[in-house]
């Protein structure tokens, strides 16, 4: 193709170049839809994030969150919960809860291959024996020649917790917890009980011998005895059998961590943590400005002389309501009461500009919460005489369900519309395509033709101007013979 009418591959390819502009406007506008549609997921997700920061100042936790403070976190801590009083309270610990423990003498391992003796190396003694815990829960140790010291332990162990599920024959089995662990020290059985306090651990061997071989017997253990704690608040006494105490003042866990000298003592103070709320809101009006400044940028007017300043939604009616709609939903006064906060601005948080971008004054907002926390919580959410949510988040977060609800947001009808419109486009492309092969194939198809027919010509040609050659040489020999 070409070798005669000129007309190659190449020029095809122009001619189709040319076929194929409109192509270029399904893949423009199609480029254009998806940018839309990705723009208002991003939208959906800013909203998403706003509406669940609104969420946190529609907790009551939120603002009668408690925090506590110690003057000496190293001896005495404690942990609140949104229920305590305030007030504070002068701890002296006088002692610590301590838990029972036996040690018993070093066990005679026997020397293995190598020469040597450890944990794990078989005890080559056979018996068994009994732990009874403080409530009277009895566990039975057994073990044989090939057993280690190890071994004996991780048995024990195994026995500390409760347990319920199946035996090795697959019965059901359901076990109380000895609540005692065991451990090696030095060559030594270490029996500890989980729990502290003034409790014993009472030992029952088998009568041949075997608490005498693991060093357990009364004349080569050691018993440590558990005590409980002791410790005066606000000089009264108080006695528990652990160093973790949650009922003592309602609401309030107190954590004992070292023993004071005579007549010392630290106060610990329950007080409203403010940073909470503080934070929660702070964490909306960030979201809120973040928001904004993308909505902003993507209905940007944009300057026409430079390129991609234009904002993939110009002009776009529903998110200029949306930008609206919000800015006058944050910043317009609500109905509380005569006594209440009406409008935001109140409690720290105004506009610094014309497109609504929010300041957050901290000490302003404190000393509301200080001087009054129910009304402020009051501002933030509350519920009518017929028992609606009403307030600052219900009215805000009513309006933005209207637009990501994944039930009937317009965000999820204006989805479907960009997916229906691509799906549109990509059909209308493919058609487009299969069109297009089809004309290059009929081109291709075309021009060879023509090829075909120029080089039969030319033959055609030839051999006319052979004839006529033929002819005018035979004329020219018939005129020399006369």
């Amino acid at each position: 193709m070409g070798s005669y009418s000129g007309i190659d591959r190449s020029v095809i390819d122009q001619l189709m170049e040319i076929e194929r502009l409109p192509l270029r406007q399904y893949t423009t506008k199609k480029t254009s839809i998806t940018q839309q549609q990705n723009a208002w997921k991003d939208i959906n997700t800013r909203l998403n994030n706003l509406f669940d920061k609104l969420k946190t100042l529609q907790s009551e936790s939120t603002f009668t969150s408690r925090k506590a403070t110690s003057t000496n976190e190293d001896i005495v801590s404690i942990s609140p919960s949104s229920k305590v009083a305030e007030g504070s309270y002068k701890i002296h610990i006088q002692q610590l809860a301590s838990s029972t423990s036996i040690i018993g003498g070093r066990v005679k391992i026997p020397a293995g291959e190598d020469g040597l003796g450890n944990s794990s190396s078989p005890l080559k003694i056979r018996g068994n024996f009994a732990i009874v815990n403080e409530e009277g829960t009895r566990i039975d140790i057994d073990f044989g020649e090939e057993d280690s010291l190890q071994d004996i332990v991780d048995r024990i162990n195994s026995m500390t917790s409760a347990y319920t599920g199946l035996d090795e024959e697959g019965q059901e089995l359901e076990r109380e917890g000895s609540g005692i662990s065991a451990s090696i020290i030095d060559g030594r059985l270490v029996l500890t009980d989980t729990k502290s306090g003034d409790r014993t651990i009472k030992l029952i061997g088998d009568g041949e011998g075997s608490l005498v071989n693991l060093g357990l017997n009364s004349a080569a253990r050691e018993v440590i005895q558990g005590k409980e704690a002791i410790f005066t608040i606000n000089n009264v006494e108080i006695r528990r059998d652990s160093n973790s105490i949650s009922d003592v003042v309602d609401g309030l866990t107190i954590n004992l961590k070292k023993v004071h000298e005579e007549g010392q003592y630290d106060t610990v103070t329950i007080g409203l943590d403010y940073k909470k709320a503080e934070d929660a809101v702070k964490a909306f009006v960030d979201q809120y400005n973040s928001t904004m400044k993308f909505i902003e940028d993507k209905l940007a007017a944009g300057d026409p002389e430079v390129p991609g300043s234009k904002g993939v939604l110009a002009g776009d009616g529903s998110l200029m309501r949306l930008h609206s709609s919000l800015r006058n939903l944050v910043t317009s006064r609500l109905t509380t009461g005569e006594d209440g906060f009406r409008d935001i601005s109140q409690l720290g948080v105004s506009t610094i500009d014309k497109f609504g971008q929010l300041k957050f004054d901290t000490d302003k907002f404190a000393k509301a919460l200080t001087e009054d926390p129910d009304k402020v919580m009051k501002f933030f959410f509350h519920k009518d005489d017929e028992g609606n949510e009403v307030g600052f988040v219900a009215r805000l977060n009513s309006y933005i369900d209207s637009f990501i609800s994944k039930d009937n947001g317009i965000l999820k009808s204006k989805n479907e519309s960009f997916e229906k419109a691509i799906k549109d486009l990509n059909r209308r492309i493919e058609d487009f395509q299969a069109r297009m092969e089809k004309k290059e194939e009929q081109l291709i198809k075309k021009f060879t033709a023509l090829d075909v027919a120029m080089m039969q010509g030319e033959s055609q040609m030839l051999w006319l101007q052979g004839q006529v050659d033929a002819m005018n040489a035979s004329m020219n020999a018939m005129r020399n013979r006369r």
